[in-house]
């Protein structure tokens, strides 16, 4: 008997153990995402999210954001996962969610850094999801600048140096440059790559030829347009020291504002001045040859009198595939930035506002990071490109010179030419002036011009 009894146990316990090791049901996939849509608003720096879905087995949804792309796919190149990467959840039981601006900011895109937020959305029902196929990109509402204050239309062009030929060479694109900058009357532009060397590219002495800088006057002349003078045309370098690019200049229309700063074109006889620039820093392992120029210069509108600071600026050019040298590179654009803000706090001892223009040459989706960018931003200044009306947004503002121009995947270009503004928020219209197919670009940057009020 109690053999038997000994035998049912023995049953009993080897039946229970299987039933306690029997792996547990798997969740169900939720139901299939139909559609996604985010649009902009409904209030400034919001934006809200809407989807379709039949809803079965799903607890909630969840939203990723991120500042690069990215993609949950094997088979995908990209990173799982974005720049400064966020997690919302939302319930199962909603089909629309609005995202606030502290959110926003949260995310990476605060109102006045015209940061777009790329996203993904999927289903969630325990351990099993279900996401919507295609990465989409926003960008929040932009804020409404200000009613009334000073106009300004302000420019930034990288015009390509004299220096770099071939069948492009500058003589032969200085009118097609006098003339997109007449196109748009701006009342002040930063340029970049606007050398106080030869407008012939050739790498001798200037005297008995032109510069580069007053050919582009002379251009603007020949255009109709002998209202606009640059602030500086001769070279900030002694001639003889080892320096990098001194192509960061100032054109503005003389009808429309005074150039209030003394920025002096000599020093005593000799042809060039220090004034109104500024060197950036350089890697410790990079020659002088390295070491860029920044110009400034404080302006009065003669209309209504307001004054303000503008600065042009060109950052390093460098990058790499490799993400840890690309992360010095973004570095040393941040210190570059830091610099020209630092300068311009010195001088502005009256807080004036300041518009900071230029190539900052890296971008949003710059897996490196967006250093520059970041760095005004937390400093108070407003991207332009966050305006109310945008043109060409979808465009890049680096062309290459290529004849056909095909927009962003998302509905989002690179950005490495900026306007900025800060002590005022807000911006009317924002403009990449280009069109998509052009097979006599004036250079390899486009025109991009804001509507600003001060």
């Amino acid at each position: 008997m109690l053999s038997k009894l000994s035998a049912a146990a023995a049953a009993l316990a080897l039946v229970g153990g299987l039933l306690a090791t029997a792996p547990a049901e798997a969740a169900a996939t939720p139901s299939k995402i139909t559609s996604v849509k985010a649009t902009p608003g409904p209030g400034a720096g919001q934006v809200t999210f809407r989807w379709a879905t039949a809803g079965k087995n799903t607890k909630a949804f969840k939203i990723e954001t991120g500042l690069t792309s990215f993609s949950k796919a094997r088979s995908s190149s990209l990173p799982s996962s974005g720049r400064h990467a966020k997690v919302f959840t939302i319930s199962g039981s909603r089909r629309s969610w609005t995202m606030s601006a502290a959110q926003a900011a949260s995310a990476g895109a605060p109102i006045g850094s015209a940061n777009h937020l790329y996203f993904r959305l999927w289903a969630v029902n325990g351990s099993a999801t279900r996401a919507y196929p295609y990465l989409q990109a926003v960008l929040p509402r932009p804020a409404a600048p200000k009613a009334s204050g000073s106009a300004l239309r302000m420019a930034s062009f990288n015009v390509r140096s004299a220096k770099l030929g071939g069948s492009r060479q500058w003589l032969r694109r200085a009118t097609a440059v006098a003339r997109e900058i007449r196109g748009q009357n701006p009342g002040i532009v930063a340029v970049q790559e606007l050398s106080p060397g030869r407008a012939d590219g050739k790498n001798k002495s200037t005297t008995g030829s032109v510069r580069q800088t007053t050919s582009l006057v002379n251009a603007m002349r020949s255009v109709g347009a002998p209202k606009y003078r640059l602030v500086r045309q001769n070279p900030y370098i002694k001639p003889g020291v080892k320096h990098g690019s001194q192509g960061t200049r100032i054109l503005y229309d003389t009808s429309r504002y005074t150039l209030i700063s003394r920025c002096a074109e000599k020093t005593g006889k000799r042809n060039y001045s220090s004034s109104c620039s500024v060197d950036l820093p350089k890697l410790s392992s990079d020659s002088r040859s390295a070491i860029r120029s920044a110009a400034y210069a404080r302006f009065q509108d003669r209309r209504t009198g307001a004054r303000f600071w503008v600065a042009s600026v060109h950052l390093d050019h460098r990058h790499s595939s490799n993400l840890a040298k690309e992360h010095v590179y973004e570095g040393l654009r941040s210190r570059q930035i830091k610099t020209v803000t630092a300068r311009l706090a010195r001088v502005n001892t009256t807080h004036d506002k300041v518009v900071l223009a230029g190539d900052i040459n890296s971008w949003q989706n710059n897996k490196g990071g967006y250093a520059a960018h970041d760095h005004l931003v937390s400093s108070g200044f407003f991207d332009t490109a966050g305006a109310q009306t945008r043109v060409n947004f979808q465009y890049s503002t680096v062309n290459h010179f290529d004849a056909h121009l095909s927009p962003g995947a998302t509905g989002f270009g690179s950005r490495i030419d900026v306007i900025m503004v800060k002590g005022s928020k807000g911006a009317k219209r924002f403009a990449n002036v280009m069109r998509p197919t052009n097979a006599a670009r004036p250079s390899d940057h486009n025109l991009i011009v804001s509507d600003l009020v001060l």
